[in-house]
């Protein structure tokens, strides 16, 4: 292997799609404050989606927009309050029949911190005595294909469009014959990055020969920060495919752009709107997850943002004007500053 390709430093450095996230995006910040001059609010996102705090650019519940989506396409979610006792969690989850190994989450997420995949009674214990926070659990969808599906669509349209579709690669190594699953894992830049991890909790296992052939995934989590690969889908972008999440966004009423993060059988399946998991949805905070494909472009990355960013003011604008949505204040954003500074000192216990 070269070189290069063992070396955190070096993979992060050649690989574009680990590269600080001030330089993906430089031109938004620029482009931002001209949107913001020309709304008169620095806040103009807020409004894209009202029926989510900041319109889902940070700090937003992700329990409150679950209770957006119809059933039909969500897995049953219990969401688990601070100071809640293991023993009543434990009993939630016999009355909504929910068995492990299951998915339990922060109810306020940033970018796939402390999403964990619990096996045991014993592991969920030992979870939730890390940290007092709101949670949310839900069982471990075993669906095989997983997307990430950017969304939007004005107020006074039948019908929205699909900017974004991102498949998603989990991290998985594939035994040789000879080779240990630590070797395995040293072979693998991305493998390479989550090395820190995965020693531990592969710890029992790091000297074992996988029989060649055979396919270990290391992280079940489909978390570009946890190792995932995220894939450009957009050829799968067509009309069938955005009727499919018309009828699911209709429904959720006063939401109007974002990204469904879901799991499915197949991309027939996913096309034809059938064996739809949706695991959360993500407001005006969320990004068009493709530009994070290891061969797309620095430029395209840009062109694609800003565009983002360009639906983002078109769409909050045309709500404020329109349905008289107020953006969210000075005042309101003080107060949600002091509410994350909480909820992250609380992580930090």
């Amino acid at each position: 292997m070269n070189w290069f390709n063992t070396r955190p430093f070096w993979i992060k450095l050649l690989n574009r799609e680990y590269w600080p996230m001030w330089i993906t995006y430089l031109p938004v910040y620029p482009y931002y404050l001209y949107l913001a001059a020309r709304a008169r609010s620095f806040f103009f996102f807020s409004a894209a989606n009202p029926s989510i705090e900041t319109g889902g650019m940070i700090g937003e519940p992700k329990m409150e927009i679950l209770d957006l989506i119809d059933d039909e396409y969500k897995p049953v979610s219990i969401f688990i309050p601070k100071n809640t006792s293991i023993d009543s969690i434990i009993k939630s989850l016999r009355q909504k029949g929910i068995n492990y190994p299951i998915i339990l989450k922060p109810n306020v997420g940033e970018r796939g911190l402390l999403v964990q995949k619990i096996e045991h009674e014993n592991g969920l214990r030992a979870a939730i005595a890390e940290n007092n926070i709101d949670r949310i659990i839900q069982p471990f969808i075993t669906l095989k294909e997983e997307f990430a599906i950017m969304y939007y669509r004005f107020p006074h349209w039948e019908q929205g469009k699909i900017t974004s579709v991102t498949q998603k690669k989990f991290l998985t190594v594939i035994g040789d014959g000879t080779s240990t699953l630590k070797e395995l894992i040293r072979q693998q830049p991305r493998a390479i990055l989550q090395w820190e991890t995965l020693k531990v909790k592969w710890a029992k296992r790091l000297t074992e020969v996988l029989p060649k052939g055979t396919a270990l995934e290391l992280v079940p989590i489909g978390n570009h920060a946890k190792g995932t690969m995220f894939l450009n889908g957009n050829h799968l972008i067509d009309e069938q495919l955005e009727r499919v999440f018309d009828k699911i966004a209709k429904n959720m009423q006063g939401v109007y752009f974002g990204r469904f993060d879901l799991k499915c059988s197949s991309v027939e399946d996913l096309k034809l709107g059938r064996n739809i998991q949706i695991m959360e949805f993500n407001g005006v905070g969320s990004e068009p997850a493709h530009i994070y494909d290891p061969n797309y472009s620095l430029w395209a990355t840009y062109r694609d943002l800003l565009h983002q960013w360009k639906l983002m003011f078109e769409i909050g604008t045309y709500v404020h004007k329109k349905l008289g949505v107020p953006y969210m204040t000075l005042h309101e954003a003080r107060h949600l500053w002091k509410k994350l500074k909480s909820y992250r000192a609380d992580l930090n216990e």
